[in-house]
């Protein structure tokens, strides 16, 4: 400002001054005023300049003393209102609240800024949403407030991690139900379609000559639209896979049974993402949520854990019916007819004319409900061929006795009886010791009544001496027929331990016969102890 003032007194006391040439001048100051002949240069009066100036630099020094004053006391004023104003601003923070329906209202945190917690819960709905390749919304509601709060100190690393691990992330959605009962999550009104096409396939039998009339689930699969979060979403053949499971397991127990929970897809589970500072987190880029499952109330009901579980267990499979016509052939049996011979023993029969099955072609619609045939209906037959009846020439005379009621041993090669396993109440006849193979003697001469196999005996062989019945149990091969006629002392069978036994024997019985000479019951006999035969 003294700088300007020296300009202008310049201006006004010297540079005003106006000389023409050729004629009088006259100064703008009368103080300066002279006056000259014509075509003379003036003459300037060098003190009454300096005067001048000086007069003029002491009123603009007084100006100016008493404008700085007023100066520095706005300047000080305006210093202080501005650093007031700034330490106010400064202790305004933006505080952050969380809605969560299980805690409430909970503040998380103040930062500095509203427009940084914006942006970042932009910026993770956005990747997550790439994630799942889905678009996501923010579930919680997340309030900025204003508010003043002198000694808080804003944290905004902190408000964003608890945002990250707590903030819920939500696709819209549809839950299949079974009977109006939620099964899971899926992306779009067309998984159902699919959902119910690879069901009836499920339980669709494509082998053979079987044709598909009509399949269908009997239950009533319906969609509601939902939100859940998008870890939860199945795809329509993991909602297939999990309604098979539980429908195999109800057909083979014949009620509806509840589904597992570990095999269940949750209506309120939580994607265990980024947990701690150990989990991988892509370098140089914001962490991902930790997203939840929607709890919105007007589109699904929130469950807690019991619920939750209650709801799971109540969750069954499906019933998928299918109706299938199929042909098939079945072989028809042979009747037997028999010739009765008056000249052959009761015990021998011959096959005249052998028996041959016949052939028929059936078609049946069957029923089936989760692959299992609950019912079978027969629509038309026809013969192919017809069977061939069996003629069998059965004897009818007695068997004579040929037996001499003297024994002689069973076993070739002698053999020792089992200490223990001698005769007895309990123990009808006697063990003998032998190898494997060795050869089982007829003790007398006679007719084989039987020769098979049973349950305990294994294989064995009856044979009819007149008086008495002879036993052969456990063998390894019987060699004689019902019918054949035996000399004593021809090899019958080979000695084993087959049926109930603990090592080769051969267990050896003698029965009396009850006079009727046939053989109806096992124990029709009465049992002696075959030792007596072979006493000195």
């Amino acid at each position: 400002m003294l700088f300007q003032g020296l300009i202008q007194f310049w201006k006004a006391g010297i540079l005003n001054c106006r000389i023409d040439s050729g004629k009088e001048s006259i100064a703008m100051n009368s103080n300066t005023v002279h006056r000259v002949p014509a075509g003379k240069q003036p003459r300037f009066n060098i003190t009454a300049r300096l005067r001048q100036f000086y007069n003029r630099l002491q009123e603009m020094l007084t100006a100016f003393t008493m404008e700085s004053y007023h100066f520095i006391m706005g300047a000080a004023i305006a210093v202080i209102l501005l650093l007031g104003i700034h330490v106010y601003l400064e202790n305004y923070v933006c505080v952050v609240v969380l809605d969560d329906q299980e805690a409430g209202f909970v503040e998380v945190g103040v930062v500095r800024d509203a427009d940084e917690i914006e942006s970042y819960i932009e910026e993770i709905t956005y990747r997550c949403g790439e994630l799942y390749d889905m678009p996501l919304e923010a579930e919680n509601n997340i309030s900025l407030i204003r508010e003043f709060r002198p000694e808080s100190e804003p944290d905004s690393e902190a408000v964003r991690e608890f945002i990250r691990r707590h903030l819920n992330l939500a696709a819209d959605a549809y839950m299949v139900t079974v009977d109006g009962r939620p099964v899971a999550a899926v992306s779009s009104e067309k998984e159902l379609d699919l959902i119910v096409d690879s069901l009836t396939a499920s339980f669709t039998r494509t082998s053979g000559s079987g044709r598909v009339l009509e399949a269908f689930v009997v239950e009533e699969l319906d969609l509601k639209k939902c939100s859940a979060a998008p870890d939860s979403i199945c795809s329509a053949d993991e909602v297939v896979d999990l309604l098979v499971e539980n429908s195999k397991e109800d057909t083979l127990t014949g009620v509806y049974l509840a589904a597992r929970a570990e095999d269940r897809i949750a209506l309120e589970s939580r994607y265990t993402g980024i947990e701690s500072e150990d989990d991988e987190v892509p370098s140089d880029e914001t962490p991902l949520p930790v997203p939840a499952y929607s709890n919105n109330t007007p589109k699904i009901e929130r469950l807690d854990a019991e619920m939750q579980e209650q709801k799971m267990n109540e969750i069954d499979g499906v019933h998928v019916k299918v109706i299938e016509e199929i042909t098939v052939y079945e072989p028809i049996p042979f009747s037997v007819e028999y010739i009765y011979d008056d000249e052959m023993w009761v015990v021998q029969s011959d096959v005249t004319t052998p028996g041959k099955e016949g052939l028929k072609e059936i078609v049946y619609h069957l029923t089936l409900e989760n692959g299992v045939e609950v019912m079978r209906t027969k629509l038309e037959e026809t013969i192919i061929d017809e069977p061939v009846p069996q003629v069998i020439t059965q004897g009818m005379a007695k068997v004579p006795s040929i037996g001499e009621g003297q024994f002689v041993w069973p076993v070739a090669s002698r053999g020792e009886v089992t200490p223990g396993r001698g005769f007895s109440s309990w123990h009808t006849g006697i063990d003998i010791n032998a190898p494997m193979g060795t050869g089982v003697l007829a003790a007398d001469s006679g007719v084989v009544w039987f020769s098979g196999h049973g349950g305990s005996q294994g294989n064995y062989i009856i044979i009819y001496h007149g008086v008495y019945w002879t036993l052969y149990l456990h063998n390894s091969e019987n060699l004689v027929q019902k019918g054949d006629q035996v000399n004593q002392g021809d090899v019958i069978a080979l000695l084993g331990s087959t049926g109930r036994s603990t090592g080769p024997h051969l267990h050896f019985e003698v029965r009396v016969d009850d006079g009727t000479g046939e053989w109806h019951a096992y124990y029709q006999h009465e049992p002696i102890d075959p030792l007596q035969f072979f006493r000195p």
